[in-house]
């Protein structure tokens, strides 16, 4: 499904004109011993919106899962209830949900779901944001920007200039960093490259900074008076750099100190914002808050959902 325009939710502007947003997040709840499979019942007796269900056996992963549908069909959400941990019998009291924001939201299922898990959590550590998805998108084309290889594990497909995906840092993991076409991913009308950072918990923004990888915005870089009185050929070789700079030791000595200096003096890096940063974290930090208790003094919550009121005042009650 595409509508041609990336919609996003409580996303922030970068000073250098990028978007800022929360692209995925993951939630782990503690419930009350007992309270898995209250939750599971309630589930299973609700009959509004769909889900897909299936059963896990292995160590490390949650029992029962569930592949929750978007009212419309076209987008979903994943909740794992029961974690089985290793040399146990019994399946911890933990729950893990995982879903888009952007995407998601909004979904009243949704709403409904959060509200069953924070009618069974513990008093204590009742939540936490395990990971998240930070997305930096630029509204330029793909060929205008370049991962650089660091100290962390590499990978790259590409299939032309254009359709490549570049990573650094370990799958699945924190500090995973993902650089691709997102005009060409989501069948978007404009350009968008974005970058996708896996962030754990709610790091600060100097952790974030230090995850960080190095983007040249290559457009800029190739227009310099340094580099456009370079030959064709020495023009090559320096785009060919900034792309993978471990091979300046291939050149000879004289060409490797000219290309050298000149990366050195290249500071056409895209860089991080930490103030951006810290606006996108605070809505992030907010999902893992309890919700206040309604003023009314009912037996029910409103939950101050990112994005539904001004000032986060709660504009929607919970869909009992």
């Amino acid at each position: 499904m595409s509508s041609g325009k990336l919609l996003y939710r409580d996303e922030v502007q970068a000073a250098d004109g990028a978007t800022y947003s929360c692209d995925k997040v993951q939630l782990c709840f503690r419930l009350r011993m007992g309270e898995c499979q209250t939750l599971l019942d309630a589930l299973a007796a609700q009959g509004w919106f769909e889900f897909e269900h299936w059963t896990s056996y292995r160590s490390g992963t949650y029992r029962n899962q569930f592949r929750i549908l978007s009212s419309d069909g076209q987008r979903s959400y994943w909740l794992g209830v029961g974690l089985a941990v290793y040399g146990k019998s019994r399946l911890a009291d933990a729950c893990k949900l995982e879903y888009n924001p952007s995407k998601v939201g909004g979904e009243r299922s949704l709403l409904w779901l959060l509200r069953q898990l924070w009618q069974r959590v513990r008093l204590v550590e009742p939540c936490e944001v395990k990971q998240w998805d930070l997305a930096i998108d630029w509204p330029h084309p793909r060929t205008w920007y370049s991962l650089r290889k660091d100290a962390r594990l590499y990978e790259e497909t590409t299939h032309s200039a254009a359709n490549r995906t570049q990573y650094v840092g370990q799958r699945n993991a924190p500090g995973r960093c993902k650089l691709y076409n997102k005009q060409l991913e989501s069948g978007l009308d404009t350009p968008l490259t974005r970058l996708e950072i896996t962030v754990p918990g709610l790091a600060t923004a100097a952790d974030v900074a230090r995850l960080w990888p190095v983007v040249y915005r290559l457009h800029d870089v190739q227009g310099t008076a340094e580099v456009a009185a370079l030959s064709d050929t020495d023009r090559f070789i320096f785009a060919t750099l900034l792309d993978a700079p471990d091979r300046l030791q291939e050149l000879g000595r004289r060409k490797r100190e000219r290309m050298g200096a000149l990366l050195e003096m290249c500071h056409y890096r895209v860089e991080f914002d930490p103030q951006a940063y810290d606006r996108v974290l605070r809505v992030v930090a907010r999902w893992a808050e309890r919700p206040l208790a309604d003023p009314q003094g009912r037996d029910r919550a409103l939950w101050e959902w990112p994005g539904y009121g001004p000032d986060w005042r709660p504009v929607q009650a919970w869909p009992e």
